[in-house]
């Protein structure tokens, strides 16, 4: 079955036949090629427990992982130069814009994959321009950064019509170079989004695979992403005095249930947090902070669990 067929096919996954049905309702034709890609997270070195797996890595070593939740684009081919992009998350906030000559103003949310597509253009790949539509799992507030696994996701997928339709492939190494030279953003998030693999942590100058293992009891590790809430609007900010607070008391109680260790997933403080623990203290360990933010009268955080990924692939 072809990509036109995925809002069709039952065994797809729901997110995946939603933005192939999307794309379809918003150009009247099926996408020709859809692709998924993770979110990404980091890693510092004092998150990972130390640990039998470590021997021959350098002390200090910083990772990346890619998340058991994606990003999606799907994409169709377009002959007029042009760019014509769409957001299930953004519905509201379509555009059509140039990839060649002066760049046009885009919304917000299309900022970035707008930027990448406009870099492999002036690469030689997919000048022609395309129909795009995107949608991204998880909310922005929930603190997994999106941009990178966005505009990877559009990149492979346009990358992917350019070589079906005569072009040569472009290696996962080859967008890399031409994303991080044209697009501003965290290169080691991009890496894991491009060459992550399940199970795995990928260090931030994407040499090493290592697996993501426990401690030296041997004890499966599990992750938990941890968003905190505002009483009402979005959630707090660490920086602020009541994100402070709320962030202080989520490390501790989490830290006493039974987790190993806790950290921003994105190089700066943000809206989420991850923790890693032993998989059978995930239950404990949500318990112990959904009950102190209770008793403190705060708004409970939402608590997502994430897995180590595979890499970006195509829907087929």
């Amino acid at each position: 079955m072809t990509a036109a067929d995925l809002a069709r096919r039952p065994t797809a996954d729901p997110l995946q036949r939603l933005l192939a049905h999307g794309f379809a309702a918003a150009y009247g034709r099926p996408p020709e090629t859809v692709w998924r890609a993770p979110y990404a997270f980091h890693l510092g070195a004092h998150a990972v427990p130390r640990s039998p797996a470590l021997t021959g890595i350098v002390p200090g070593t910083d990772w990346v992982a890619a998340a058991d939740r994606h990003t999606g684009a799907a994409v169709a081919p377009r002959t007029d130069g042009m760019l014509r992009c769409g957001s299930l998350n953004h519905p509201a906030e379509s555009a059509a814009l140039p990839l060649l000559g002066p760049a046009a103003r885009a919304p917000g949310w299309a900022a970035r994959p707008y930027a990448a597509l406009r870099a492999l253009a002036a690469a030689g790949v997919g000048r022609g321009g395309a129909d795009l539509q995107v949608n991204a799992a998880l909310p922005d507030e929930a603190g997994l950064p999106v941009a990178e696994p966005l505009e990877c996701a559009a990149a492979l997928a346009v990358a992917d019509l350019h070589a079906h339709r005569g072009g040569a492939p472009v290696p996962r190494a080859r967008l890399a170079r031409l994303l991080g030279a044209a697009v501003p953003g965290d290169d080691a998030l991009r890496r894991a989004v491009l060459f992550a693999r399940a199970g795995h942590l990928l260090a931030v100058d994407g040499g090493t695979h290592r697996p993501l293992r426990g401690d030296r009891s041997g004890a499966d590790p599990g992750l938990l992403l941890l968003t905190l809430r505002a009483p009402a609007g979005p959630p707090p900010h660490p920086d602020t005095a009541a994100g402070g607070v709320a962030t202080a008391l989520a490390l501790s109680e989490a830290l006493r249930a039974g987790a190993w260790s806790a950290w921003w997933p994105a190089r700066r403080p943000g809206r989420g947090l991850l923790l890693l623990m032993p998989r059978e203290r995930r239950a404990a360990v949500r318990a112990a902070v959904a009950d102190a933010f209770t008793r403190a009268a705060l708004p409970v955080p939402r608590c997502v669990r994430i897995a180590a990924g595979d890499a970006a692939h195509r829907e087929h």
